[in-house]
């Protein structure tokens, strides 16, 4: 039996469960496999309206036991079926759709602000622009701007000197391909840290500091600002 044509209340009230994420599995792969033009349109438009939610926070994992404490709070429901065609169901939806987005956007609004991004770009000893240096959490990335090689027999060493520190400490080798993730472990990254690329041995320096001359440096500062 075909199933009757939707009423474009319906069809709306569809895209706007398929969009917010409230259908059963089932079901939300039947609207993802509906090829109907004005359930595709309507879609679009839902996606459209809430799509600045999504640019009010970076995405986080929820907190443990975040989903049984919204379950403990919602009062027992009742699920009655509604017939098909009736005039009052698209208003009552879309006030309900409404405050869900409401709700989801204060529950955005509330998350912390995410720490400003640190980053800098190594310079050389000519005041050229040689490396860029990203700091996420606890490591620090690397991307070579202008990549050029280790001189024959020699290699590149990073290390960081935060500020109030004595003495620079190391964080590895810097390999050939010139990009690189690497966890400090003992140092973490913090606005003013200064990060330097030294020229070593094989192996590194055999001292606690740069044993061969600075090729690169650069200080951490927040993105944004000078």
């Amino acid at each position: 039996m075909t199933p009757a044509p939707r009423t474009p209340e319906e069809t709306e009230a569809l895209a706007g469960e398929y969009v917010l994420g409230t259908l059963e599995a089932g079901a939300a792969r039947a609207v993802a496999a509906d090829p109907d033009p004005a359930l595709r349109a309507a879609i679009a438009r839902w996606e459209a309206r809430l799509a600045p939610l999504f640019s009010l926070a970076p995405p986080a994992a929820p907190p443990a036991g975040l989903w049984q404490r919204i379950e403990g709070s919602l009062a027992p429901a009742v699920v009655v079926p509604l017939p098909r065609g009736r005039s009052w169901l698209w208003p009552a939806w879309a006030a309900g759709a409404s405050a869900v987005a409401a709700g989801l956007a204060l529950f955005l609004w509330r998350q912390p602000a995410p720490p400003p991004q640190l980053m800098t770009v190594l310079l050389s000893r000519q005041d050229q622009p040689a490396w860029l240096v990203q700091a996420e959490g606890g490591s620090l990335r690397l991307a070579a701007l202008n990549p050029q090689p280790a001189p024959e027999g020699r290699v590149l060493q990073l290390w960081a000197l935060p500020q109030g520190a004595t003495a620079p400490v190391s964080l590895g080798l810097i390999p050939p391909s010139g990009a690189v993730s690497i966890a400090p472990g003992r140092v973490a990254p913090g606005p003013g840290m200064l990060i330097e690329i030294t020229l070593e041995p094989p192996g590194g320096s055999p001292n606690p500091r740069p044993s061969g001359p600075i090729l690169f440096i650069g200080r951490l500062t927040a993105a944004g600002q000078s």
